[in-house]
């Protein structure tokens, strides 16, 4: 009777291993694989068999992790447990995927008999990172974009109204001395180039994004026709 009882709690235990999400893996002191779940021959592309009769600890998990786990859970004191270290599994192809593992050491009357690790698959959460981080950017990005367009805004409004004076005032002057008077050359010149920068200004009105240009070799400027709409 006893021995049906057991049996009986044995295959419940191996159906609760056998259904976590997450790979279950066990392992005696060499390192030699003793349990295999069904979510660790998913992520691992190794068959329960297989693993059991040829893998180690070491075949699975990069170099210097096995041990550096099984210290850090001696080192935890009397829980023996490890939680949230990060590390990569070595699939059956060659490829290594990150996984988090929590893992315990088993004992029996004080003596150590194997250590079990659960792993996580990371990949779905640092994809998850990555397209949060990827938004993130994106919106500072047009945060930025926006900030570029107001300040450009504020800029030509300010300089219009000087501007518009000095091209006036150049302007009557250009009306009241003759073509042929020594001023009327620097006049004109101040009128040419107060159009010039009028064109420049109504630019730095239109800026719409951050777009830019190297100037002097190294320094990066504004591009005025690229971060317009036009």
């Amino acid at each position: 009777m006893l021995a049906l009882e057991l049996r009986r709690t044995q295959a419940l235990l191996e159906r609760l291993i056998d259904s976590s999400p997450d790979a279950v893996m066990a392992f005696d002191l060499t390192g030699r694989v003793v349990l295999f779940n069904k979510a660790a021959e998913a992520l691992t592309g190794h068959q329960a068999g297989e693993a059991i009769a040829s893998l180690t600890a070491q075949d699975l998990l990069p170099a210097g992790v096995t041990q550096e786990v099984v210290e850090s859970i001696r080192a935890s004191g009397a829980a023996l447990r490890l939680e949230g270290y990060r590390t990569e599994i070595v699939q059956k192809a060659g490829e290594r995927v990150p996984v988090t593992v929590a893992a315990s050491l088993l004992e029996e009357e004080g003596e150590e008999m194997a250590w079990v690790a659960i792993l996580a698959d990371q990949r779905a959460r640092i994809d998850v990172e990555k397209r949060l981080a990827n938004a993130e950017e994106k919106l500072k990005e047009r945060e930025k974009q926006a900030m570029i367009a107001e300040l450009a805004g504020a800029a030509a409004h300010e300089l219009n109204q000087p501007l518009t004076s000095v091209m006036g005032y150049a302007e009557l002057l250009r009306r009241r001395v003759p073509a042929d008077d020594a001023n009327a050359r620097p006049i004109e010149i101040i009128y040419r180039e107060a159009e010039r920068m009028a064109e420049i200004v109504r630019k730095i009105g239109r800026i719409t994004r951050y777009e830019t240009t190297t100037y002097l070799g190294k320094v990066r400027i504004v591009d005025l026709d690229k971060a317009t709409d036009e």
